[in-house]
């Protein structure tokens, strides 16, 4: 058996080849019949003998080609993919007035008319003389057939429209007329193709009427025959082996039993014995093919869904086996984190202790200090310093990242703010000899946030800027942009590549990542930053440039949410006066 994804594969491919060629059947129907028409009636005039006579039955008159004509232009219409108002109207129209000529045809029949009405409109000249009588007067079959057709024409943008299949009702009787009459014509049954000594229909006529009613049944693909033929299932397989056999195989084997009782190779008798066993047999074995396709097909089927449900099998494991993995990822983070927040506490509290003891000796509390003393507590009170915000910023850190961290929201000055988080990296910057500006408000504003978080924010990203700093500029700059306060710190220092851009808010990254750089830290002074302005419903982003500086952008809703308590700070945060600009 063949490989099942293959199978399934492949198949998609040769269906839509097929669906794409009865998707072109009612255009290539309509212009048949077009061009079949216009040839009939060049012939009238041009007197071509082969259009005008026939060697048997009857020749397609002028008003039947015109018929054509009109009705294979409304089927072409009616099956364009861009269509109007005006072009529907000319399909209505077009399609009406075959509908027309057929009903006043079939009115003269009724009425017993031998002359006059519609009959000698077209070569009417040369009609008079051709032995028929009516003379120009379309055959009974011919015009019930033609006005059928035409029902179904205009039925077919409501068809469209509303995915009905009301114009099939009236195309499939329509197919039967004309088959009847070709099979006159192959069997050699007049009664068949005509209803009457004089007029019938012709073989141009029957072929163009099929042609065309076939054209009429697949403008609705999605509804009736075309549908079970265009079926991808067992459907569609059953419709598309066993139809056209039983169009085809009873004329065929009709064909031979004629055929032999006309030689007189048997008796009509025996001829009808023959006729109904090979047609008995020619089904039995249509039947057994379709059915043994049938079964490869659902083995087929089977073996996919098979394969699916192991797919699916595996694609549940592999999630589960994602899951148990997240949640040990997060309980590993958990622990990780709470154990910083437990070991940086433990640290905290000693060095507290070493802290009040270092002011206590410079203080000369315990005996006199020499100033070669007081500058080994001095540098003993600056490391302690250095690490106990290295300690706090572990502790802020661990805190936001298990949602711990508690926002107090408060209403205080923007630029007095400002002012006293520049005012702590000061001595950092003038140690280094950069130049250090900030940008305030030109109007003082309240902000309500927590002053506490911004401070520290502003402290990390004024720091960091002198840190990677060593000449130039460190400039802070303050906006405000519908709602939201911006605040940049830029910096003239080494900047970032590109490439490590999108890394500089991770836990723990750095800049230098070698055990020998210059710049201390824990490197999770930006990701603590981000961590606050998200919590306080902002964001922090940044440009940079390799050799060129790095600009930080801080932005900050200037009103707490709705529902939120807010505690006002009389000093020294209280908007006072407005202060543009100071440098430092």
């Amino acid at each position: 058996m063949a490989n099942p994804q293959q199978t399934a594969l492949s198949q998609p491919d040769s269906f839509s080849s097929v669906r794409g060629f009865f998707e072109r059947v009612p255009s290539i129907a309509g212009a048949a019949v077009v061009v079949l028409g216009a040839f009939v009636l060049a012939g009238w005039a041009l007197d071509l003998e082969f259009v005008t006579t026939a060697a048997r039955g009857f020749p397609m008159i002028p008003l039947t080609a015109f018929c054509f004509v009109l009705a294979g232009g409304s089927l072409l219409i009616a099956v364009r993919p861009r269509r109007n108002a005006t072009t529907e109207a000319i399909q209505q129209t077009l399609a009406a007035l075959v509908g027309t000529i057929a009903l006043i045809t079939l009115y003269e029949y009724a009425r017993d008319s031998q002359t006059g009405g519609i009959d000698l409109l077209l070569f009417g000249d040369k009609l008079v003389d051709m032995p028929w009588s009516p003379p120009g007067r379309i055959s009974i079959n011919s015009a019930a057939t033609l006005l059928l057709l035409a029902l179904a024409l205009l039925w077919i943008p409501h068809d469209r429209r509303h995915r009905d299949h009301r114009a099939q009702w009236f195309a499939t009787p329509a197919l039967l007329i004309p088959l009847v009459a070709i099979l006159g014509y192959v069997f050699g049954v007049k009664g068949m193709y005509s209803l009457s000594h004089s007029t019938g229909m012709a073989v141009p006529t029957a072929i163009g009427q099929l042609i065309l009613g076939v054209g009429i049944l697949f403008a609705n693909r999605e509804r009736g025959i075309p549908s079970l033929l265009l079926d991808e299932g067992a459907a569609g397989v059953l419709t598309r082996r066993l139809l056209p056999a039983a169009l085809v195989a009873p004329i065929i084997l009709g064909l031979i039993r004629l055929a032999g009782e006309t030689a007189g190779f048997y008796e009509t008798e025996f001829g009808v014995s023959i006729f109904a066993v090979s047609t008995i047999v020619v089904f039995v074995l249509l039947v057994l093919w379709s059915a043994r396709a049938l079964r490869e097909s659902d083995k087929e089927r089977v073996a996919l869904l098979a394969m699916e449900k192991n797919a699916r099998a595996i694609a549940e494991r592999a999630r589960a086996e994602a899951e148990t993995a997240r949640a040990e990822a997060e309980q590993a983070n958990t622990i990780k984190t709470d154990f910083l927040a437990v070991m940086s506490h433990e640290l905290r509290t000693p060095l507290t202790a070493i802290m009040g003891y270092e002011e206590l000796l410079s203080d000369g509390i315990t005996g006199p200090v020499t100033e070669l003393q007081r500058q080994q507590l001095g540098r003993i009170n600056a490391s302690a310093r250095h690490l106990l915000g290295l300690i706090d910023e572990i502790l802020t850190f661990a805190r936001v990242d298990i949602g711990r961290e508690r926002v107090r929201y408060e209403s205080m000055s923007v630029n007095q703010t400002l002012i006293d988080a520049a005012g702590l990296i000061e001595a950092m910057a003038a140690s280094k000899k950069l130049r250090y500006t900030i940008e305030l408000l030109d109007e003082d504003q309240s902000i309500q946030t927590d002053g506490t978080k911004l401070r520290q924010m502003l402290v990390n990203l004024l720091s960091n800027a002198v840190k990677f700093t060593d000449e130039g500029e460190v400039r802070l700059t303050t906006s405000l942009r519908d709602g939201m306060l911006e605040i940049r710190v830029a910096d003239t220092g080494v900047g970032i590549d590109a490439a490590n851009v999108e890394y500089v808010f991770e836990p723990f990254w750095q800049l230098e990542q070698s055990a020998t750089r210059k710049s201390g830290g824990t490197g999770l002074g930006l990701s603590v930053t981000r961590k606050l302005a998200r919590l306080l419903g902002g964001d922090v982003s940044v440009a940079s440039r390799l050799g060129a500086g790095t600009t930080f952008l801080l932005t900050l809703p200037m009103v707490a949410p709705a529902g939120e308590t807010i505690r006002r700070r009389d000093t020294p945060t209280t908007p006072t006066e407005p202060l543009v600009s100071v440098e430092i």
